[in-house]
């Protein structure tokens, strides 16, 4: 919706500006010279822009679209390694653990320092 804001109007004026200038003019850059409207001149120059960008934005998408089928296939690869692995451990037999063995509990003492051994004495 902004990018309708921004363009409309910018193409409304281009287009009032290419009407309202119709005379032909001498154009000239470097030693190369022609004869053109400004209208026309500025007209050419919004659609190469219009052109170049198309073409800017095509190539951003380019590498996008090959680094999103890059990450989809790697998905696919994953999910089937997935399917191996539960296959796998579908048909591997059950192994009965064995009850956990209980540790000893050890309670802490309580470490006497120097002096207080020498007050308890």
């Amino acid at each position: 919706m902004i990018r309708l804001i921004i363009v409309v109007p910018f193409l409304l004026a281009l287009v009032v500006f290419s009407a309202s200038n119709q005379d032909p003019q001498d154009m000239w850059m470097l030693t190369y010279s022609w004869k053109c409207s400004l209208g026309v001149l500025a007209l050419s120059v919004g659609a190469l822009s219009f052109l170049l960008g198309a073409f800017c934005l095509w190539v951003v998408e380019f590498r996008q679209g090959r680094r999103a089928r890059k990450a989809e296939q790697q998905v696919r690869d994953l999910e089937a390694q997935l399917a191996q692995v539960k296959a796998i451990l579908a048909n591997r037999p059950a192994v009965v653990a064995a009850p956990p063995v209980e540790q000893p509990v050890v309670t802490p003492q309580p470490h006497l320092t120097g002096s207080e051994e020498q007050t308890n004495v």
